[in-house]
């Protein structure tokens, strides 16, 4: 899955870690931690055109 926006974008190593005893009762910064508690894989990149890609994959096990 991909995902494109056009706001002002972030910087991902800027990122507050969302379990900081400073930051467990905030009511926000947990997307990018739940992405990456779920899925196998999640990059973020800036585009040049301003805005953030998010790209994320999920591989699944094929039942027998």
């Amino acid at each position: 899955i991909a995902i494109r926006d056009q706001g002002e974008g972030f910087e991902p190593e800027e990122l507050p870690d969302p379990l900081a005893p400073e930051n467990l009762l905030k009511s926000s910064g947990r997307g990018i931690f739940f992405m990456r508690s779920f899925m196998d894989d999640v990059q973020l990149a800036r585009l040049p055109e301003g805005g953030m890609e998010v790209r994320m994959i999920k591989r699944l096990v094929a039942e027998s």
